[in-house]
């Protein structure tokens, strides 16, 4: 799990746009350890260096950016919610509210699922 191999840090939560669950991601560079926010999408992902992803050969890639932008070309729509039905899972958001604690602790902040935002305490 890239949680405990230390990557939590530069992960993001997306939260889908019903509010109904949360998808953890690589982040979006300056929305590290924090809610994805479109604005910051230009930035590129914090995990490509010279045009190359840091997780590539590592088992951590994400399965978004193995299946959907690689392996699986022109099928990225149902790639993407094939995907979105394991994060909505019991398994999958309890691996949410993991990283978000993991968050919490390590900044102080709190981010709530109900709202999007986070609020420093």
């Amino acid at each position: 799990m890239a949680i405990g191999a230390g990557y939590a840090n530069r992960m993001m939560l997306e939260i889908a746009p019903e509010l109904t669950f949360g998808v953890l991601a690589p982040a979006f560079r300056g929305c590290e350890n924090s809610i994805a926010l479109q604005e910051f999408a230009h930035c590129g992902c914090c995990f490509l260096s010279n045009g190359l992803c840091e997780l590539h050969g590592t088992g951590f890639q994400p399965l978004e950016c193995r299946f959907c932008h690689h392996d699986r070309l022109g099928l990225g729509s149902k790639c993407h919610a094939d995907l979105e039905k394991e994060w909505q899972t019991s398994a999958g958001q309890a691996l949410v509210k993991k990283w978000i604690q993991l968050v919490k602790s390590s900044r102080g902040s709190k981010i709530s699922m109900s709202s999007g935002q986070t609020s420093d305490q």
